[in-house]
Formats: C-alpha cells, structure tokens, sequence
C-alpha cells in the first residue's frame, strides 16, 4: 500500500517529480566522475606525482559529495512540502504518521533506484574526458589508467539514498506529526512562517561558522584552506534556514522603487512576502552559486600561478550549483500553475504576469547575490592574513560584472520560461489542477 501511495503521489506531481530526478543525476554524474578519478588515482604505481592525482581527486570527491548533499536534500523537501496539501488529506482519511514517513521513504528510493545509472553512465562519460584533459595537460603520471569500476556508483548510490531520504522525512515530520485538520488547516494558507525551531537552528549555525572561523585562524597555515568548504556550508546552512526572514528583508527594500512598476511589481513583493519560504527555497540555492564561485575565485586569485585544475575546479562546481539552482526554480515556477491561472481568471494580462515573474527574479537574484557575496567574503577571512585568497570585493570589477550578469540571467531564464509553459494552459484547467 505504501508503494502504490507514493507512486500515485510522484504522479500527481510530475515536474516535482522530475526536478528531484534531474537533482539526483545531476549529483551522481559528478560524484562518479569523482570518485573515478580518486580510485584511479590510488590504484595506480606510487609516485610523487600520483599521490598529488589521488589528493586532487579527494578533494574534488569530498566537495562534490558535499555539495550534492546541499543540493539533493534541498530538492527532495522542496518536493515533499509541495505536496503538503496531498500529505494533508492522506492524514484526514486516517493516513498514521508512520504511513507518511513510508510513503516518503518509498518516494525518494523510487525517485533515486532509476536516478543512479542514468547519473552513472553520464558521470563515465565526463571522467572520460576529464581525464583525457589531464593526460593532455601532463598532470598523470605513467602507469595510472582511468578504471570505472562498481565503487563509483556505490559511493554515488550512498549519497543520493542517505541524502533524498533524509531531505524527505525532515520535510515531512511537520505534516506527519501534526493533527489532520491542523495539518489541513497548514497546506491551504501560505506558508509563510519561521518557527522558534527553525530561528534557533539559525542562529546555532552561524554560531558555529564563527566558532570554527576562530579556530581555523588559530590553527595551522597550512590547514585553513581544508576549512574553506566546510565554513561555506555552516553559513550557507544558516542562510537557507533564515531564508524566509531574510527574503522578506529583501523584499521590504525593494517594495519602494518597485512601486514604479505598477501591478506587476506590486504582485512581485506581495507574493514574496505571502510565500516567504518559496522565496527561500528560490534564494538559498543561487547564494550557493554565488558564494562557492566567488570563494573559489577567491581562492584562486590568492595564488601566483592558478592551475589547469583550478580553473576546471571553478568550472565544475560553479556549473553543478547553477544547474541545480535552475532546477529548483523551475520546480518553483511549475508549481504555481493554479496560481497563475486564477490571476490570469480575475483580469490579470500574460504581459502583466510574465512582468511580475521577472521582478520577483530581481528580487531572488539580487538578494542571492548580497547574501552569497556576505558568505564568501566569511568564508574567505581566516585566509586574509596568510595570503592565501583575495575577498570578493577584491576581485577585478569585470569579474563580479559577469557573476552578477550570469546570475540574474540565469534566475531570470529558469523563471519566465517555465511561465511561460504555464500561459498555454487554459485558465480554466489550471485553476482546477
């Protein structure tokens, strides 16, 4: 019963559905590239030169699995809280909480089971020629030949299970443990809300992004740089859990002048006010983006002589976080189809609403991009004394130019153009769906 459950729910919410698919391949293509060249690299005759290979393939490893937990377990819970309303109803005919959680459990292992070799016949590929640019590049020494074996994708398959499972069932506790009709009563109003819970848990991650910044600082040189990633998380984990108050913020300073753009812009900040934990979902991933290739470039510019590898390692992470930022917000956009269709019922133009989705992009984009240029200049700042990186507001004034360029259009494009999917659709079929 549980499996036919979560079946009919992924089908009731296709492009949910999809975008966790797509997250999850995305993540297992990088984690098999990966990990492919980290085995490779230790399988190989030791050698000065190997040994570099296989720490450079750690470190790529490390950061991608990383990542992919970032990702894949925002994606799943954004999942799962669209589909509150199903969760809802599953609770008022007599659905346990226990049935909730499996039902959940069922969603992201059949989300994942037909993720994984798509992702791992991808990721083959792009070790492929990842390592035939090394090879070109004079950075693998003789004796070392790429092997794809099964570790790879069981490296990939514990990351997408543990991750997709636990972004659910957290998504879900609320629903699961709340009353019928309160969790009824939840999923037919905005929500718009930050609880004591989700505020505390904030602040106990910037308190630990501090802590450890001192600690980096009075710790070995050589060390603060293994630091970096995980400092970005802890901030980046603070910023999506305040995301809901911090969006508002960001929507108070923009109200003003957004007045001149009349109904539109008016529409823009009162949805992003009423939905404030939709705009989270939207901003937290493009300040990921932001934040990780401001730090990397950061990171970069403090050395002499930026490598091959650094470059390709700016490329592959900036890339993998862009990709599942548009992700998310298509999901986002896709899911607002009553929405847009009982606007277009009450008057509303297609002209009108495609206006009001762009603003709500300059609204996600431009606070994205303060927020993610905030994390990496913390993150970057026990590297200040040592030499080691260049803060943000070092970087060449054309740099943050095209970062910034490249963000908006990427919020910009991953907005409109799924709205503009939703126009097609008679107004009368959408506000029924």
């Amino acid at each position: 019963m549980t499996t036919g459950l979560a079946r009919t729910s992924l089908r009731s919410r296709p492009a949910a559905a999809a975008g966790v698919f797509s997250a999850l391949v995305l993540s297992a293509t990088v984690i098999t590239a990966c990990a492919a060249v980290l085995f490779s690299a230790t399988g190989g005759p030791r050698s000065r030169q190997g040994d570099e290979l296989a720490l450079m393939g750690m470190g790529f490893t490390l950061v991608t699995v990383y990542l992919s937990v970032f990702v894949t377990g925002q994606v799943t819970a954004l999942a799962v809280a669209q589909r509150q309303r199903e969760t809802a109803l599953l609770r008022t005919v007599g659905a346990g909480p226990w049935q909730i959680r499996r039902m959940v459990a069922a969603e992201a292992l059949l989300t994942a089971v037909p993720a994984l070799p798509v992702g791992y016949g991808l990721g083959v590929l792009l070790a492929h020629w990842w390592f035939g640019a090394m090879v070109d590049q004079g950075l693998v020494p003789e004796g070392v030949r790429l092997t794809v074996g099964p570790l790879p994708a069981l490296v990939a398959a514990g990351v997408l299970t543990v991750t997709s499972l636990l972004g659910g069932l957290l998504a879900a506790q609320r629903a699961a443990r709340s009353r019928p009709s309160v969790a009824l009563g939840e999923a037919a109003g905005p929500a718009g809300g930050v609880t004591v819970v989700r505020v505390l848990l904030a602040v106990g991650a910037l308190a630990g992004a501090v802590a450890l910044s001192s600690a980096v600082v009075a710790g070995p040189a050589d060390r603060v740089g293994e630091r970096i990633p995980l400092l970005l998380l802890l901030y980046l984990v603070a910023v999506g859990l305040a995301g809901p108050v911090l969006g508002r913020v960001g929507c108070a300073l923009l109200a003003v002048p957004f007045r001149l753009f009349g109904a539109p812009g008016v529409l823009a900040v009162a949805n992003s006010r009423a939905r404030a934990r939709r705009l989270s979902a939207a901003i937290t991933p493009v300040t990921l983006v932001v934040a990780f290739t401001l730090a990397k470039l950061g990171a970069t510019a403090g050395r002499a002589d930026p490598s091959w590898t650094d470059l390709f390692a700016t490329a592959l992470y900036a890339g993998f976080a862009g990709l599942a930022a548009a992700n998310t917000l298509v999901m986002l956009v896709l899911e607002r189809r009553r929405e847009i269709a009982l606007l277009r019922l009450v008057g509303a133009g297609a002209g009108q609403l495609l206006r009001m989705v762009l603003l709500e992009g300059v609204i996600v984009s431009g606070t994205s991009l303060v927020l993610g240029a905030a994390v990496a200049t913390a993150a970057l700042a026990p590297l200040d004394g040592t030499g080691g990186a260049t803060a943000p507001s070092g970087l060449p004034a054309e740099v943050l130019a095209a970062l910034a360029g490249v963000v908006v259009l990427l919020v910009l494009l991953s907005s409109v153009l799924p709205s503009v999917r939703l126009l097609t659709v008679r107004p009368t079929t959408g506000a029924t769906a």
